[in-house]
């Protein structure tokens, strides 16, 4: 399986297509109080106050962002790892709208308590929850627990997820999900640990493997400050997190909405024989031992690269200097939106995938559309 092909397959996948045909069915502008709605940027922003005429202007404009994260496929593997990772996937989320987290709520799906390794399992998942939400300082104020999920003595995936609500002091203008200017820089926000346990390319693969991208969550506090920073000051139009499918499907997914491309180039330092323009065998890059920008542990390859889900953010700008300037090593310039609705990738000067988007774009489009 190649690039292109994996690439296709997550996002025509049931996880990975196009979420419209569902949200676009429900009055998501409910009291007209939503001022960016889902599906146009990372995280919904509502502005609560609006019909409170006795606030200043200037407070009755802050905004709410919600942002939702959790992954089954994690949670197969660690309850405790996909708990935290639900966290910090809903704290991107509204961080990439310039959201400062205040409060959580969660929903806490698991199997059988009265089975000792399903009771582990919920342990496992309320300490990971526990350890996201002090390190985030994020209270929380709500949530519901659903047990004894199963299905033929089977438990379902352990699987917590949660909302983190945001305040968006300038809620008039914030970065969308999509690329929206051609020429602007791309930059991938969050370092990537080459880990593919639990990811979508594994999932649509067969594969199987214990070993999940874990967060520091000393520098990830670090640069998600700095992503809520240059979203609220507007230097930056696209930020969209990466999550289910990793970087490269992120960044095709922001060239969807206004048919621009992106070029892409990704400079590491690469060692052994495998091709990376090659089919991939069995969705194995153990064999090139990558170093990646700010990944001193090195990674396990091009692919790991470009598809693993550690959290993080690509955004875009017309600003690089200053964005640069702002986050220093914690962001690496990776490429530039393009006119052509194409998407290029190189690794060290090396095409690797050069297409159009064209029909990848229908099919993620129409994926859900056909069975709903």
């Amino acid at each position: 399986m190649k690039i292109f092909e994996a690439l296709e397959r997550i996002l025509t996948s049931l996880n990975g297509a196009s979420r419209e045909p569902i949200f676009e069915t429900y009055d998501k502008n409910v009291q007209g109080n939503t001022v960016w709605e889902r599906g146009i940027v990372a995280a919904s922003v509502v502005t609560p106050f609006r019909d409170m005429p006795e606030l200043p202007e200037q407070k009755s404009c802050i905004g709410i962002a919600i942002g939702t994260g959790g992954s089954p496929l994690l949670a197969k593997i660690s309850a405790r790892t996909a708990a935290e990772h639900a966290v910090a996937e809903a704290v991107v989320k509204v961080s990439c709208v310039g959201g400062e987290p205040l409060a959580l709520t969660d929903c806490l799906n698991f199997g059988n308590p009265e089975k000792p390794e399903q009771m582990g399992e919920f342990v496992e998942g309320i300490e990971g929850l526990k350890k996201a939400c002090t390190e985030f300082n994020i209270p929380i104020v709500s949530g519901n627990v659903s047990l004894y999920n199963e299905s033929g003595g089977r438990s379902i995936p352990p699987s917590a997820l949660v909302s983190v609500f945001a305040r968006v002091d300038r809620s008039g203008k914030v970065p969308l999900s999509s690329f929206q200017n051609a020429g602007e820089t791309i930059f991938c926000v969050g370092s990537r640990s080459g880990h593919l346990g639990g990811s979508a390319l594994f999932d649509i693969a067969g594969k199987r493997d214990s070993r999940t991208p874990e967060i520091n969550f000393s520098s990830f506090k670090k640069w998600v400050k700095k992503l809520q920073q240059v979203a609220a000051l507007n230097i930056i139009s696209t930020a969209t997190p990466i999550g289910y499918g990793g970087l490269l499907t992120a960044v095709t997914r922001a060239c969807f909405e206004k048919k621009l491309g992106a070029e892409v180039k990704i400079q590491t330092t690469c060692h052994g024989e495998e091709r990376s323009d090659e089919a991939i065998s069995g969705i194995s890059a153990s064999s090139c031992v990558c170093k990646t920008p700010r990944n001193d542990r090195g990674g396990e390859g091009i692919i790991s690269f470009l598809f693993s889900e550690d959290p993080g953010a690509i955004i875009a700008t017309a600003y690089p200097e200053k964005v640069q300037e702002i986050f220093g090593e914690e962001a690496v310039k990776i490429g530039t939106v393009t006119h052509d609705f194409h998407l290029h990738v190189s690794h060290e000067r090396e095409a690797i995938l050069d297409k159009n988007l064209t029909q990848m774009h229908q099919k993620w489009d129409n994926q859900l559309r056909e069975i709903l």
